[in-house]
C-alpha cells in the first residue's frame, strides 16, 4: 500500500525548495571544479621540495565514529577535497530534482519488493538524456584523453614535469578522469535500457508486468540498479586504462580494458533485460 506525501497544494512550495537545493548543488559542482583546476595548475607548477614537504605532511582526523584517529597526507587530502564537494552537490542536486520532477510515497516494506520510500520521477526525454553525455565526455577529455595525448608527443603539459610532480598530476587527473568515465558509461547504459525498455513494452504491451524470474530481477535491476552500478565501474577501467599507454605499460592497459569491457557488457546485459523486473522506468525506492 502505498501513502503519498504530496499534494496539489504544497506543489508550489515544494518547487521552490527544489530550485533552492538544485541551486546550491550547481553552485557547489561549479566550486568543485573551478578547485580542481586550481589544485592541478598548482601542483603543477610547484616546486619539488615544496610538494615534497606537503606530501609528508599529515593531517589528523576522527573515524569510525569518532573513537580512532587516523592521519591523511595533505596532499591525499588537496586531490579528495574536489570530490568531497561533489559529494555535497549530489546531496542537493539528487533532492532538489525530486522536488521539481518527482513525488515520493511511502509503502509497506518487504523483502522482495517494497521499499519504504518510493520515488517516481518524469523521464527524461531521450535527445535531452543524450545530450547528458557531453558533459562527462568532455571532462574526460579534458583530463585524460588530451594529457594522455601530450604525454605521448612528449611537447605539451604534462610532459616535462618533476617525477613528484608528474606522480600527484595524475593521481588528480586518473581520480577525476575515471568518475568521468564511469559517469558517461552510466548515462550511456541508462540510455540504451530506456530505448530498449520503451521499444520493447511498445512491441509487447503485456511485458509491462515482467517476466519469469521477475523478483529476481527486479532485486538485481530495480531496487539495487546493478546495472549501472557495472556499467560505471566498467567505464572508470576503460576511461583510465589509455594512460597506461602515455608509461609504456601495455599489459596493464590490456588487462585493464579487458577488465572495463567485461564489466561494462555485464551492466549492459542487465540493463537490456531491465522490461524482465516490471517495474517502469523513472522510479526507485529506498529503506530510508
Amino acid at each position: 500500500m502505498s501513502h503519498s506525501t504530496t499534494s496539489p497544494d504544497t506543489t508550489t512550495g515544494r518547487n521552490t525548495r527544489g530550485l533552492i537545493l538544485l541551486s546550491i548543488g550547481v553552485v557547489l559542482t561549479i566550486a568543485a571544479i573551478v578547485l580542481l583546476v586550481v589544485t592541478v595548475v598548482g601542483i603543477s607548477s610547484l616546486q619539488s621540495d615544496a610538494l615534497a614537504r606537503i606530501n609528508e605532511e599529515n593531517l589528523s582526523y576522527r573515524a569510525e565514529f569518532g573513537f580512532v584517529e587516523r592521519e591523511l597526507s595533505t596532499l591525499s587530502a588537496m586531490v579528495a577535497f574536489p570530490a568531497g564537494l561533489l559529494v555535497a552537490a549530489a546531496c542537493f542536486l539528487i533532492p532538489g530534482y525530486l522536488r521539481r520532477r518527482g513525488v515520493i510515497a511511502q509503502r509497506d516494506t518487504t523483502f522482495w519488493a517494497g521499499g519504504s520510500n518510493r520515488a517516481t520521477f518524469k523521464p527524461l526525454p531521450l535527445g535531452l538524456h543524450a545530450a547528458w553525455l557531453l558533459v562527462p565526455l568532455a571532462a574526460w577529455v579534458l583530463l585524460v584523453f588530451i594529457p594522455v595525448q601530450n604525454l605521448l608527443g612528449g611537447t605539451a603539459w604534462p610532459a616535462g614535469l618533476q617525477d613528484e610532480n608528474s606522480t600527484a598530476v595524475w593521481m588528480l587527473l586518473a581520480s577525476y578522469g575515471g568518475l568521468a568515465a564511469g559517469l558517461f558509461a552510466v548515462i550511456l547504459v541508462s540510455l540504451l535500457k530506456k530505448i530498449v525498455y520503451t521499444g520493447h513494452i511498445s512491441r509487447h504491451p503485456d511485458a509491462v508486468d515482467g517476466s519469469a524470474g521477475k523478483r529476481t530481477w527486479r532485486w538485481v535491476t530495480f531496487r539495487w540498479r546493478f546495472d549501472l552500478w557495472l556499467a560505471g565501474l566498467g567505464g572508470a577501467f576503460i576511461g583510465l586504462c589509455w594512460i597506461a599507454l602515455g608509461f609504456e605499460d601495455t599489459p596493464f592497459f590490456v588487462t585493464t580494458l579487458i577488465i572495463g569491457l567485461a564489466l561494462l557488457a555485464a551492466g549492459v546485459l542487465l540493463a537490456v533485460n531491465y522490461w524482465r523486473a516490471g517495474e517502469p522506468l523513472g522510479k526507485a525506492e529506498s529503506y530510508s
